[in-house]
């Protein structure tokens, strides 16, 4: 088959290494509940992708994963092309960890939106879905960069940075973030409504699903233009999300 160019979503979602459930577990039954695409089909932490799901079964999966280094990559069936979990991270890595998938759908579909917030939890910082352009599909092979990005990468090394700059298609925010949010919707309501982000009831394990409107305050938002990598965090963010400058130290 001839190459061609797609439009594809990407979904990430952010999480602290130490307190987040086995995402191998999460994965396979948010899949087998709302995207059996998603079953990875083909997975391994080089390439060409060595694991089989079919042949070695969902230990495999699993412990592969337990075995790889850093990262991670699974390929399902279309639409779901290409994704990436975390697996151990290096002692010089902050504190958080990332997973990606991306598929060729519309931002809106209900199926996937269902599968990605299926892997949220308590702990969860952040997750998001947002549309990237021209990527090069190639006989069921995803191959970039795209034309037109993704949201920004948010957590280099392992660093979460804060909130993009520019909102996603749409995105969920972990319990933390929820708080923040809640209390500046509070604050707003005696000055302007209009600086508050549209979002859902609060779910049962304290998120809060954001679909459009207006977006997050600038002090919420990573500076990602900053040159300096210590300034590029942003001013304001929850607890427990960013190295101090001892944890820095020690884990080089």
């Amino acid at each position: 088959m001839a190459e061609r160019k797609i439009d594809v979503l990407t979904l990430r979602w952010y999480e602290p290494a130490t307190r987040s459930p086995d995402i191998a577990s999460r994965w396979l039954e948010a899949a087998r509940r709302h995207l059996p695409e998603a079953m990875p089909r083909r997975f391994g932490d080089v390439e060409p992708l060595r694991g089989r799901l079919d042949r070695d079964g969902e230990d495999g999966f699993r412990r592969g994963l337990a075995e790889a280094d850093t990262l991670f990559a699974l390929a399902g069936k279309p639409p779901v092309h290409a994704g990436t979990l975390s697996a151990r991270r290096p002692r010089h890595f902050g504190p958080t960890v990332s997973h990606t998938l991306r598929v060729a759908v519309d931002p809106n579909d209900e199926r996937v939106r269902r599968f990605a917030l299926a892997l949220a939890h308590p702990d969860m910082i952040y997750m998001s879905a947002s549309m990237a352009g021209g990527y090069t599909l190639d006989d069921d092979e995803l191959w970039g960069p795209p034309e037109r990005p993704e949201e920004p990468f948010l957590a280099p090394l392992g660093d979460w940075l804060g909130l993009p700059p520019e909102p996603p298609s749409w995105c969920w925010f972990g319990p933390a973030y929820t708080r923040i949010l809640c209390r500046i919707s509070l604050a707003s309501l005696s000055s302007s409504r209009q600086s508050r982000p549209r979002a859902g009831a609060v779910d049962s394990i304290g998120g809060l699903l954001w679909t459009g409107g207006p977006w997050v305050e600038e002090r919420l938002q990573a500076r990602l233009s900053e040159v300096d990598p210590a300034r590029r965090h942003a001013p304001k963010m929850p607890g427990g999300l960013r190295r101090n400058l001892l944890q820095m130290l020690f884990s080089r």
